[in-house]
């Protein structure tokens, strides 16, 4: 399976879903996004049960409740603001919208095996050389400094360690000024130059992708309601040398 790719078409989401499901999991809230939930469940259920993992952004991110399923231990996660003084009345609100699939989710924020922290992930306090695995399931299109992002995920990363991150993608440059996420800068939808770059800048700090990013575009298959953009994500795995 090639992991570091772009979306194509709908059909890999479906595909996606098959395989989550297959593994006794479920599909991301958001099933679109079930196609780079996927690529990461894979590449890291491969791995040993006690590696440590860090999801950062992990508020609404399936990533650490998927894991724990498959028997993972050492699982934490981060995000700028975390829901946890009150998950039971959280639940009830998403229940009242029938949104049954964000039950995981909102479990995870009472759990107290999961080591969940408000942090930002420019700037964090995890030890140098924590983790064996980063995930970062579309962050950085959040108004994330990408290099301070990638010098902190390369601090704590272990040598040998993956980030593995996702993003909203299209190859020619898509201009948003909506400000739906953050309220400090609108979100943004990278182009392959600024994908080329990110890869580029990851080098000096010891990261390199795992393998050619496969650019090959085809549908857009995302829609963006809260901006009425079309576009479609990417995905790459970098590795810590």
């Amino acid at each position: 399976m090639q992991y570091n790719s772009v979306l194509k078409e709908d059909s890999e989401v479906q595909s996606a879903v098959d395989n989550l499901i297959s593994l006794g999991l479920f599909s991301h809230h958001a099933r679109v996004k079930a196609w780079d939930t996927w690529r990461m469940i894979d590449i890291i259920r491969k791995g040993n049960r006690d590696s440590f993992i860090l999801d950062v952004g992990c508020n609404g991110s399936p990533i650490l409740p998927m894991l724990k399923r498959l028997g993972f231990i050492n699982l934490y996660g981060c995000d700028i603001t975390l829901s946890t003084r009150y998950p039971l009345q959280i639940m009830k609100i998403y229940h009242s919208f029938r949104m049954k699939e964000y039950k995981p989710m909102v479990e995870m924020l009472s759990d107290k095996s999961l080591h969940l922290s408000i942090q930002n992930l420019e700037n964090t306090k995890y030890e140098d050389n924590m983790f064996d695995y980063i995930t970062s399931l579309s962050v950085i299109e959040h108004g994330v400094n990408i290099e301070r992002y990638l010098m902190e995920m390369s601090r704590i990363l272990k040598r040998g360690g993956f980030l593995l991150t996702s993003t909203d993608y299209w190859p020619m440059k898509i201009s948003n000024t909506v400000r739906a996420i953050s309220k400090e800068t609108p979100d943004v939808i990278f182009s392959r130059e600024e994908i080329e770059k990110i890869i580029a800048m990851a080098k000096q700090f010891n990261l390199e992708v795992t393998e050619p990013i496969d650019f090959t575009h085809k549908d857009k298959v995302v829609h963006w309601d809260a901006t009425g953009l079309d576009y479609t994500f990417i995905f790459f795995a970098l590795r810590k040398v």
